[in-house]
């Protein structure tokens, strides 16, 4: 009887240390992505303004491109938005970052 409780503590031991080392493993992947995902939606509300600024010059006021392109980078950036939970849990920073640029778009 001590013996098979032996192995069922061995057992559990070593179970509990390959869950912990997993599980460490998953969390260094969701900030790596949490990161890349925080970094893509400030790259993509750059080319947005940088777009619109363009749209705006006289030489390119109401090219119909432009405008579609507009319209696409604002659809992408409301897709990538979706995805807020998961960068804002690891980068507070960079959700205040996000948010005064959201303001500064609203303000142009």
């Amino acid at each position: 009887m001590i013996i098979l409780l032996s192995i069922l503590l061995v057992v559990s031991v070593l179970i509990n240390i390959l869950l912990v080392w997993y599980i460490k493993k998953m969390l260094k992947q969701l900030l790596f992505t949490s990161d890349n995902i925080g970094d893509l939606q400030i790259s993509m509300n750059e080319f947005a303004s940088h777009l619109e600024s363009i749209h705006e010059l006289e030489m390119f006021y109401g090219d119909s491109t432009l405008e579609g392109l507009i319209t696409h980078s604002k659809e992408i950036v409301k897709d990538i938005k979706d995805f807020e939970e998961i960068y804002s849990l690891t980068r507070e920073d960079l959700r205040e970052e996000l948010l005064g640029e959201e303001d500064d778009a609203e303000d142009n």
